[in-house]
């Protein structure tokens, strides 16, 4: 699959295999479950909290190098903050949703053979 870089996460750790693992193990426990939340604010038309919490994913997703999926979150966020362009937030949502799941799975393989 290939879509995490964890060269930033070897940089700031000093290779510290506990700290990468703890860090993808944040991102399972985190990330990954309030993805979920977007179908909540999405069924009461809520996109600033859209945006909000596309800007409160973007940090892990950056740490952990999944550029494209980031690129996705800054744009959600910068539509929910603007109120513009709203009809493409349910597609664009549904392509986070299915990034994360799959970056889900790729984190727990790698995390099995660490």
């Amino acid at each position: 699959m290939n879509n995490i870089d964890l060269t930033y996460l070897k940089e700031i750790s000093g290779g510290d295999d506990s700290f990468i693992r703890e860090m993808l193990d944040l991102f399972i426990n985190t990330t990954a479950i309030e993805v979920n939340e977007f179908d909540h604010h999405l069924a009461v038309g809520d996109y600033i909290a859209i945006g909000q919490l596309a800007h409160k994913m973007k940090a892990p997703i950056q740490m952990i190098g999944a550029s494209e999926l980031f690129d996705k979150l800054k744009e959600i966020e910068k539509i929910g903050k603007n109120g513009v362009s709203t009809d493409a937030i349910p597609d664009m949502i549904n392509e986070v949703k299915v990034k994360i799941a799959n970056l889900a799975t790729e984190i727990n393989e790698l995390l099995a053979t660490m």
